[in-house]
């Protein structure tokens, strides 16, 4: 069976997803081991944060569930752990740009 338009886009978004967030990731860490200084190894770890966050949803998914079909109660849990990723990340940029 044919998989429809929307699940080539998810797929397609969150490859993009990855692409980038792994360019960041690598980019700060590289600026870490350089300069020594803490403030790019904080950014590195929030950039990380960040895309796993992102890539939850699709690892579940496609991954462990084998399924892009989900519940009510799986969904909501699956959200909370994307927004606590995406959270955790954005608190470490944050602390990164304040320490910076």
């Amino acid at each position: 069976m044919a998989e429809p338009p929307e699940f080539w886009a998810f797929i397609a978004s969150n490859l993009l997803v990855l692409a980038a967030g792994t360019v960041l990731t690598v980019l700060s860490y590289r600026a870490y081991r350089r300069s020594r200084t803490l403030a790019f190894r904080t950014a590195a770890a929030g950039f990380g944060f960040i895309t796993a966050g992102a890539l939850a949803e699709a690892v579940y998914e496609l991954g462990v569930r084998r399924s892009y079909h989900l519940g009510g109660r799986e969904l909501l849990l699956l959200h909370t752990v994307e927004g606590i990723l995406i959270g955790a990340g954005l608190m470490s940029l944050f602390y990164s740009l304040h320490r910076y």
